[in-house]
């Protein structure tokens, strides 16, 4: 009858079904591991029962008592169920970069990973990649995996090389009472001021400094003199020559929109270098200088280059023509707002 009711009601076979496996299942919870022994006294071939991790097997079974487990010694172990005598020996040090993650124990081995500022990559502790300017940091390196950069949205910059930074939003000049000089870029924060001066290029740069016998300060006038009637078509000739990654149309016509003559030059290699960060500035004009000569440039565009590259050239003045280029991004003549330079 009960059989007649299984057959005629699917619900019923799933019940019986579930019921046999559940009962399966739940002897076999009850089998421990067995192991075939051939016992060298009866000759017999009985099947033992296999020792639990953290043990070893002291004494085989009999066809009248069970396996006999050991407990493993100091720095072995055993990881899964088995039938030898022995237990695996420790890992004695971590690899090179590697710090102990777990000490060794009876049921597992000395766990080692990699340590901070490093990942595995096959078998070898690499160090974590930093995010370029223009990208930052949307996960952490971690032992196993590589730092992940992203490029930073609109209205976010990230200015230099890091491998824990997350971009950062601009600064908001109106929200805070202040005028935008300068919108931010993916390299550079927004430049707000309540500044209305408008200095020029020869009272920008007043501060004389002598090096070597040489007027700095009279050189800066003279590369101003002789760079202050370029127009836009040189510019885009100085842009298309110079090495790396090339500013956009758009930003060269915002330089020569906002700012004054003499500042062309300093304007449009600042924004070359922003975009080509692991690029040497001295080694740009150069290029730069040779390119234009094969061109046939104009002798005027050639002469102030030449002039501004043997200045930027000179180590000695170098780090003060950085200064110089910081000192230029806080003129608002030169920065008037204006749509964002990486949009």
């Amino acid at each position: 009858m009960s059989a007649r009711i299984a057959k005629s009601n699917p619900a019923m076979k799933l019940i019986v079904l579930f019921t046999a496996s559940f009962s399966w299942a739940f002897q076999q919870q009850d089998i421990l591991p067995k192991y075939q022994y051939l016992d060298p006294v009866t000759s017999d071939l009985l099947l033992c029962d296999q020792c639990p991790p953290g043990t070893a097997v002291k004494r085989h079974c009999t066809t009248d008592t069970p396996t006999e487990c050991q407990v493993c010694p100091e720095r072995h172990f055993a990881e899964n169920w088995h039938w030898g005598d022995t237990c695996q020996y420790c890992t004695s040090v971590c690899k090179e970069r590697q710090l102990v993650k777990q000490q060794c124990n009876s049921t597992h081995d000395q766990l080692c990973e990699c340590a901070p500022g490093f990942h595995l990559v096959v078998e070898f502790c690499i160090t974590h990649s930093s995010c370029p300017p223009g990208y930052g940091v949307t996960a952490l390196g971690t032992p196993v995996s590589e730092t992940t950069c992203e490029r930073c949205p609109a209205g976010h910059f990230s200015s230099r090389d890091s491998s824990t930074e997350p971009c950062l939003p601009h600064k908001n000049c109106s929200g805070l009472g202040l005028k935008t000089l300068r919108w931010g870029t993916s390299t550079s924060n927004s430049l707000c001021t309540n500044k209305t001066a408008s200095p020029e290029c020869s009272q920008q740069h007043s501060l004389c400094q002598t090096a070597s016998g040489v007027n700095l300060c009279e050189k800066k006038v003279s590369r101003c003199n002789s760079l202050k009637n370029l127009t836009l078509e040189d510019l885009l000739k100085v842009t298309d020559s110079l090495p790396g990654v090339k500013v956009k149309l758009e930003d060269v016509r915002a330089v020569v929109s906002t700012c004054l003559p003499q500042q062309y030059i300093l304007q449009l290699l600042h924004l070359w270098k922003m975009a080509n960060y692991d690029l040497d500035l001295a080694k740009g004009l150069s290029h730069s200088l040779r390119v234009l000569r094969n061109n046939g440039a104009p002798r005027h565009l050639l002469k102030g280059l030449k002039k501004f590259s043997r200045i930027i050239g000179t180590t000695s003045t170098h780090k003060m023509y950085e200064k110089m280029f910081v000192s230029m991004l806080h003129d608002e003549s030169c920065f008037k707002a204006h749509k964002p330079l990486n949009e």
